[in-house]
């Protein structure tokens, strides 16, 4: 290892990052999401950091007590994470090489498919080839230090850096998820299935995670369309329920009828755009940082939620987002969250969440508990959620224009990068003797 490498990580060391590994261009073969001259034009090399989620803010949110703080968090995580790689990016600049910070979130690139969300550069995939985590069965990478709930940042640069090692790409899965797979189990959606591997080709040799319905699954439940657990004994944070999955669970092969499940849902919310639009902006955009600080002041928000929501409302019309009422607009990522460093903190997070109950809009639109799916039902009943046509309408242009704007399009390296992936993928995988998901 040459004096830069260990300038870069005495620098992130002395912003708070622990975690930081480096791969140099021997490591950057893979999909295309992997290819760092999308964010930088000649970059050859990367950086890859991650900081801990806060555990008492996912026992708040996992065990139904709060969404507040943990929303709060990855609110300054992410903002912390792309502070500290714009830092390190400035750095390195200052030393001669040319660098450049990827958003901690939110930036996909174009697709005839606007919910594809494939990344300009993956951090996972770079956390992995940096040796800083490896796949675990959700598809989520696991640190050995934090588990998967981390903030990950990636700064790629034309520098060629000498590579880190490499953690085992079955590190995880069979040490630690063919004994846990609890992932599985706290997807509302059933994202997951709970026997068959899949792959990721990542420098010629398989990286293995859990097999995986649609995508739109995890949408579905990362934008709070369907909260309501499997087995019907607890919810994630989400307001809604898509009525068809409370008694018969999706088909994780029928992605047209996922698709068309998702659509109708997001269209019936009437505020599906601004709750996405405030997401995109906090994890794609770097904000100034006393407005930062003086949201980090909000450490104890008003308990009660129309209160907090007032608060809230304030910070958000400062990056654009007016009329937003309810502002848990992370109402899920579980299968994250539920994992931590080692099995006995997974098991307690995954009881946490089990043991809550479930939480579904009351009066005045205040999240309430329930204890039994039979008065969730009943509560949602008394008090149902009353969208107007124009609201709906409004909220359908808005988010028309938005992944249009953003998200839609074609890009031809983009997808002869992937044709090229994905024929040296199905013949690594022929040759190791694995069959991959139709």
């Amino acid at each position: 290892m040459s004096g830069l490498e260990i300038k870069i990580k005495d620098f992130a060391r002395a912003q708070g990052v622990e975690l930081v590994g480096v791969a140099g261009p021997e490591r950057l073969d893979g999909p295309p999401s992997l290819d760092p001259a999308y964010t930088l034009s000649g970059a050859q090399s990367i950086i890859s950091l991650a900081l801990p989620m806060k555990v008492s803010a996912i026992y708040d949110f996992l065990g139904k007590k709060s969404p507040a703080p943990h929303n709060m968090d990855q609110l300054l995580g992410n903002q912390k994470m792309h502070r500290i790689c714009k830092s390190l990016e400035q750095y390195l600049q200052s030393l001669g090489p040319r660098a450049k910070a990827v958003p901690p979130n939110n930036t996909y690139r174009r697709s005839p498919d606007v919910f594809a969300t494939h990344p300009s550069f993956s951090h996972r995939f770079g956390a992995i080839v940096a040796g800083i985590a490896a796949q675990g069965w959700s598809g989520n990478v696991m640190t050995r230090e934090y588990g998967a709930a981390v903030y990950l940042g990636t700064v790629v640069t034309d520098a060629v850096l000498a590579s880190d090692p490499l953690l085992p790409p079955r590190y995880f899965i069979d040490n630690y998820c063919y004994k846990c797979k609890l992932c599985d189990k706290v997807c509302p959606s059933g994202m997951f299935q709970a026997e068959g591997e899949e792959y990721v080709l990542l420098n010629g040799e398989l990286h293995p995670r859990g097999k995986r319905g649609s995508i739109d699954l995890c949408n579905i439940s990362c934008f709070g369309l369907h909260g309501l657990s499997r087995d019907r004994k607890w919810t994630s944070w989400g307001r809604h329920w898509i009525s068809a999955w409370i008694e018969h669970e999706p088909d994780p092969a029928n992605k047209r009828k996922i698709r068309q499940a998702l659509l109708a849902k997001g269209s019936r919310t009437g505020d599906s755009t601004l709750r996405y639009d405030l997401i995109r902006r906090l994890g794609s955009m770097l904000w100034p940082e006393d407005w930062i600080k003086a949201m980090s002041g909000l450490e104890n928000p008003p308990q009660d939620e129309l209160e907090r929501n007032k608060v809230l409302s304030e910070y958000a019309e400062k990056v654009g987002i007016k009329g937003l009422k309810d502002f848990n607009v992370i109402t899920c990522g579980q299968c994250a969250l539920v994992c931590g460093p080692n099995l006995k903190e997974t098991g307690d997070r995954y009881h946490c969440l089990i043991e809550s109950g479930l939480v579904v809009p009351g009066p005045e639109g205040r999240m309430v508990n329930a204890a039994t799916f039979e008065q969730a039902l009943e509560i949602r009943k008394q008090y149902p959620q009353k969208i107007g046509k124009a609201e709906m309408g409004r909220d359908a242009r808005a988010g028309a224009k938005l992944w249009h704007k953003f998200y839609f399009g074609i890009e031809p390296k983009s997808i002869l990068q992937n044709l090229l992936y994905r024929r040296k993928l199905k013949k690594a995988a022929a040759k190791a003797g694995k069959s991959l998901p139709t």
